[in-house]
Parts: structure tokens; C-alpha cells; sequence
């Protein structure tokens, strides 16, 4: 009988079904068979890790050219994010609140300040630079920093960078992840660990999560040269959810707001403008090759073929 995808299914041949079972038979009778077996598999699993850990070397070293312009955030960060597209008033006077946030795809739970999307912009900075000096703890200067995230240095973002990273490393974000067998908890802490700073530079520590997906490889990449090239906070926020999503792909307008934070109390024809005027954005820069909302306020988009990296 044919599978469902319409290929004839593969079996085993009898003899080696036969084989399998006696060899199940003999290490159930004879321990210490049994504890050879099982020391030989842990040395083949150790050398298949070692296998693994070469390869993802291989990923880390990129080309100069890839090391100056991506960054990667955790794949469960593209599609709940503790990062809200937030006006110039609203980024001026941030109260400390705690918040939960429900999507499609998870909770999240803020307590501290809210973290706007030029938090987010800092953040893949100190990314970047971690995978720069293949650490997560490393010293660097708000200059170099600025220079990574595509910003002019100057008195103002030197500031405005001092203080995004005082919020990233008090504010406590908890992310749980919804999936169809489970509930799991992602990043449960302080995004960066610690940052100390001098008179010329700064030390930097980011928090183990991210160290720890990081080397998983459980990560979407963002190019900084493109994001930095976009106008709108809103149209950073998109593209950082849909590099975590398909070619071809559709959604509630309701849904993709609630996945980068984009507050639903207004009225339904302001963020059907908002997010056009981000679509037309990403589409004139060439990053979707279509993407519209339709009569039942689904955003119906496809990415370009250059970008198809993340799918």
C-alpha cells in the first residue's frame, strides 16, 4: 500500500528483522555484552557531537562580508517579542510595569521597562559583536557598537544606547513557547547579564539562553544592513517576523499584530494603513515579491527569491 505522500513504503528485509531481534536476545541474557554495547554507542555519540561541533564552526565562520552585516535573534523571538513599535512620547516616559503578552505562539511576561524596537536594534548589536569575538562576554565601545547597528555616533545615541542597554539588562522577560505536544519555557531572565562600564569602553555579558540556542543553531539570521536601511519601526518589526516564516505565507491581520506588539485598540482601518504603508516598504525594497491585505483581513505575502535563507 502506498504512503500518503504516493511513494511505495520501504521494508526490511526478514533476515534483518531476524537479526535485530536475536541481537535484542543476547544483550538482554548477558550484561556485560550488554554494558560493551552500550560504552560503544557512547563513544560513537561523542564522536558524532564532535562531528556536529565542527560543522557548526563551519557556520560561525562566515565571510567578512556576512560578518558585518547578520545577526541572528532566537527563532522563538521572531514570532513573540518582547520588543513593541512605540512612539516618540511613549520611548520618553516609560513606566515600570509588568505586562503579559498572548499570541498564536506562546505568552510572554514583561516586568520592568517596555523595550521598544530600538532596544531590539542595540540587542542584535550586541549580537553581532558576540559573534565577532565568539564570545558572549566581550568589551567594546559605544562607537563600535553603533558603528555594528548602522547608527551615527554622537552625545544623543551614545545616551540613548547607555540607556537601552540598563533596560536589556533590567527588565525580566519570560518567554513559554506553545507547541502541539508541549509547553515549553524559552528565555526566563534578564536578557543581558550584566554590563559595566569605563571611561572609554564597556564590558558586556549576555545571558546564557541566548549562548545556549546560539550553539543549537536554533536561530533566525537578520541582516543589520538591511533592517538599518528600513524607515518605519513598524516595518523592522515585520520583517523580523516573517524571517522566521515561509516563502508563501498568510495570516490574520489580528495575529500578526499580537506577534509584534502592535497595539489592537485602534481602529481597524489605521492599522490596515500602518501595515500596508510597511508592506509597500518591504515590497519596494525588495524583500517581498507580493503582499496584501485581502477582504478578510489576511495579510497575504511571498518573499523575493534572494531572501529565502530563513525558510
Amino acid at each position: 500500500m502506498p504512503d500518503r505522500d504516493g511513494s511505495n513504503p520501504k521494508r526490511l528485509d526478514p533476515d534483518i528483522i531476524a537479526s535485530i531481534e536475536n541481537m535484542k536476545t543476547l544483550l538482554s541474557n548477558d550484561p556485560r555484552r550488554r554494558a560493551e554495547m552500550e560504552r560503544a554507542l557512547a563513544v560513537e555519540k561523542i564522536l558524532i557531537q564532535k562531528g556536529v561541533n565542527e560543522l557548526k564552526k563551519e557556520i560561525i565562520e562566515k565571510s567578512p562580508q556576512e560578518q558585518l552585516t547578520f545577526s541572528f535573534l532566537p527563532n522563538e523571538m521572531t514570532r513573540i517579542s518582547p520588543f513593541s513599535p512605540m512612539s516618540r512620547s511613549e520611548m520618553g516616559s516609560r513606566a515600570i510595569v509588568k505586562q503579559m503578552f498572548n499570541n498564536p505562539w506562546g505568552t510572554m511576561e514583561l516586568q520592568g521597562e517596555r523595550l521598544s524596537v530600538f532596544d531590539e536594534s542595540v540587542l542584535l548589536g550586541v549580537l553581532k559583536l558576540a559573534t565577532i569575538n565568539k564570545s558572549f562576554m566581550y568589551t567594546t565601545t559605544f562607537h563600535e557598537l553603533l558603528g555594528i547597528m548602522g547608527t551615527t555616533s554622537g552625545k544623543n545615541t551614545y545616551n540613548a544606547v547607555r540607556s537601552s542597554l540598563d533596560r536589556l539588562t533590567g527588565t525580566f522577560v519570560k518567554i513559554t513557547i506553545k507547541s502541539k505536544d508541549t509547553i515549553k519555557t524559552g528565555l526566563s531572565n534578564h536578557i543581558l547579564s550584566h554590563v559595566k562600564y569605563n571611561k572609554f569602553n564597556f564590558d558586556i555579558k549576555i545571558d546564557e539562553y541566548f549562548g545556549g540556542i546560539y550553539l543549537e543553531g536554533l536561530i533566525t539570521s537578520i541582516d543589520l544592513d538591511f533592517r538599518a536601511g528600513l524607515k518605519g519601526d513598524i516595518t523592522k518589526a515585520m520583517y523580523r517576523f516573517y524571517e522566521g516564516q515561509p516563502v508563501n505565507f498568510e495570516i490574520h491581520i489580528d495575529k500578526l499584530c499580537d506577534a509584534i506588539n502592535l497595539d489592537k485598540t485602534q481602529q481597524k482601518f489605521e492599522l490596515r494603513k500602518k501595515i500596508n504603508k510597511s508592506l509597500k516598504e518591504l515590497h519596494s525594497q525588495g524583500y517581498f515579491e507580493y503582499g496584501k491585505i485581502n477582504k478578510k483581513d489576511h495579510i497575504v505575502t511571498k518573499k523575493s527569491m534572494k531572501n529565502l535563507k530563513n525558510v
